[in-house]
């Protein structure tokens, strides 16, 4: 059993990479790779194995699954994949928790209609996203001739503690002073008259035929995964989703998704009223996290998802309608 390599290390342990996190789901697992920031789908029984091979000789298990088939494609995939690696020594420590509450930010991601009263009271909503220390933003317009108004909007916000931009917009000819506004990441252009996608310069221009009815729907997919140590650390202690993030509509109201029917305060409202109001509303279920919810509990994506489900009280605890089941494994 095992490769040349495997077989010169056969006096070393086994171990697995401390960045790569191992989740297991009902139907599958998966194991987050935080360094390559990547996902990759395993069985089940793959957990089973690292967790029965980890901190073991080389010798010692390939002495105990010789000749089993399974067993050699499982260490050949670690290996390959980099997964694992060999060492004198039997253990390494685990990667430190990095503290939630390092950012002093009341709010990190928001998600902004700008409709033509956002954009008549630019001067307060700039300040409020300035005060609440927002860091991702995503501008949301519907005009198609909306350069103009994006620009100012880009500008009001020059000085903010926003480091990553999102825009959508219909289509239509893009101004070339968009694209001074570095922070700006992708954008999102409806109603295209063709379906592509163009990377330049760090930024990712996406070009969908449809119209922006569904841009915002409450539904999970795999563009709503965030893999790194920090999306981690705040999935073990909080709702991932949920943390320190809104929405905004077109009437300034401040909601957890699109679809809330409730409004915790208003973006245009006195600083501190948003601050001591709307904030503390919002708070009170961030700390709900996917293992107190169903199916989320089960679910392999429940430390990287994304999707801003929010949660009902249930009889046993918190539950949500979400459109994959962890159970099959399948989208609604």
């Amino acid at each position: 059993m095992g490769s040349i390599y495997i077989q010169n290390n056969k006096d070393k342990y086994i171990n697995f990479f401390s960045c790569c996190i191992l989740v297991k789901g009902f139907e599958r697992s998966v194991i987050y790779d935080i360094q390559r920031e990547t996902i990759e789908f395993i069985p089940n029984t793959l957990i089973d194995f690292v967790e029965d091979i980890r901190g073991r000789k080389v010798s010692d298990v390939l002495e105990e699954y010789n000749g089993h088939k399974v067993a050699k494609e499982y260490l050949n995939f670690l290996e390959k994949k980099e997964f694992i690696f060999y060492s004198s020594h039997s253990s390494f420590p685990e990667l430190s928790p990095i503290s939630t509450n390092e950012d002093t930010s009341e709010i990190l991601f928001t998600t902004v209609i700008v409709s033509q009263h956002i954009y008549d009271n630019l001067e307060t909503f700039a300040q409020n996203i300035q005060q609440l220390g927002v860091k991702r933003l995503h501008l949301h317009l519907d005009n198609d001739n909306c350069m103009e108004e994006l620009l100012n909007v880009l500008s009001s916000l020059e000085y903010s503690r926003v480091t990553n931009i999102s825009l959508s917009f219909p289509y239509q000819k893009i101004s070339k002073k968009v694209y001074d506004h570095k922070r700006i990441t992708s954008i999102t252009i409806y109603n295209s008259p063709r379906k592509r996608s163009v990377n330049e310069n760090d930024m990712i221009r996406n070009y969908i035929t449809v119209n922006d009815s569904k841009l915002f729907l409450t539904r999970f997919n795999l563009f709503d995964i965030a893999i790194s140590i920090n999306a981690y650390n705040v999935a073990k202690n909080y709702n991932l989703a949920l943390f320190k993030t809104i929405f905004i509509d077109g009437n300034g109201n401040i909601k957890y998704n699109s679809s809330d029917k409730n409004s915790y305060g208003n973006i245009l409202d006195d600083f501190k009223t948003i601050k001591k109001d709307a904030v503390k509303k919002l708070s009170k279920i961030w700390n709900i996290k996917r293992e107190e919810i169903e199916p989320c509990n089960v679910c392999e994506f429940r430390y990287c998802c994304t999707t801003t489900f929010i949660p009902e009280k249930s009889k046993n605890g918190y539950a949500v309608n979400c459109n994959y089941n962890p159970y099959t494994a399948e989208f609604n």
